[in-house]
């Protein structure tokens, strides 16, 4: 009968038609994966993160208890640092400057490998997500997964998740045109039960200068909150907080907006009457970009591992509310 090559031709049509829709499935159901291991599982490890023409090699101990996850990062190489991280603040310790330096736990912030955000279904709005190929990172099976962007606002990512348990072991930052800006990679990667003793610091601080970040709700300055009017399309406020900011003790307004996957920080200053004008305009330090203007006596401040024009269209319209 004729109409059964014509049948067996259509099923093929409709594989063929189904497989990107399958496939950008797949990789949400990965993306899901690497989001829930960072956040319960418990692992330490070494990685290397390398941006502009810089390589820095740190060790993570990272370990999930009831209510609490806490967090250790030391570094390997260059001059010594250690932070370490749970529910409320962040600790670093500074020996080279003699100090430690507190500051408020950002609900925003985001290392890796926990970079991934807790509302994923928003990305597809924003980005493609694409389901690669299997190759080996840390001596592991990994899964590589593709999220390009579907505008020149934000930058891409490649990424790579454990096979096994879903941990993310290597992050590329991707330009426009495919270039990576920025990579973190796991060299060595051990997950399962981490003893408490291996989260305290080397050095606690003792005789060290202690810097505090001031309470977020101690708000002196005028009454009237900034607001940035042309966003682009995506960017929400996610966060908006007066802070005394350590080692300076000065007040700042600090905003900050975010797609779910890439964030701008806006930091808003009232300046002095004697405030020179010499760092306005764009500058970038890898791929983290930067923009500084002034309004109404105050220098803005924006910045964020996104592309510059987009720092500089959130900064140029930060105004205060009337």
């Amino acid at each position: 009968m004729t109409p059964r090559p014509l049948t067996r031709l259509s099923l093929f049509l409709l594989l063929l038609a189904s497989g990107p829709v399958v496939a950008a499935e797949d990789a949400r159901v990965w993306l899901t994966k690497m989001h829930a291991a960072a956040q319960r599982l418990d692992y330490e490890g070494n990685f290397v993160h390398q941006h502009d023409t810089r390589l820095e090699a740190m060790r993570i101990v990272h370990k999930v208890e009831p209510g609490a996850v806490r967090e250790r990062l030391v570094s390997l190489n260059g001059p010594a640092r250690e932070i370490i991280r749970n529910e409320r603040e962040v600790l670093c310790y500074l020996p080279d400057q003699n100090s430690v330096v507190v500051e408020h736990r950002k609900t925003d912030g985001k290392g890796f490998p926990a970079i991934l955000p807790e509302r994923l279904a928003e990305l597809g709005e924003y980005y493609n997500v694409m389901l690669g190929k299997r190759e080996r990172i840390a001596g592991r099976p990994a899964q590589q997964l593709g999220i390009q962007p579907r505008d020149g606002y934000r930058y891409g990512y490649r990424l790579w998740a454990d096979v096994d348990t879903g941990l993310l072991l290597k992050a590329d930052l991707l330009s426009d045109k495919g270039k990576v800006l920025e990579q973190f990679m796991f060299t060595h990667i051990r997950v399962g039960s981490v003893p408490a003793a291996a989260l305290e610091p080397e050095n606690p601080g003792k005789g060290m200068v202690w810097y505090r970040e001031g309470a977020e709700a101690a708000r002196t300055g005028p009454a009237r909150s900034w607001a940035a009017a042309r966003l682009p399309k995506g960017f929400k406020l996610t966060r908006q907080v007066w802070r005394t900011v350590a080692m300076r003790q000065k007040q700042v307004e600090h905003l900050v907006y975010s797609d779910g996957l890439a964030t701008v920080s806006v930091f808003v200053e009232q300046l002095g009457a004697d405030a020179k004008s010499g760092m306005d305009g764009p500058s970038h330090m890898g791929a983290v970009h930067a923009y500084v203007t002034r309004a109404d006596g105050h220098q803005v401040t924006a910045v964020g591992e996104v592309p510059a024009e987009t720092v500089a269209q959130i900064a140029k319209s930060v105004a205060p509310g009337r």
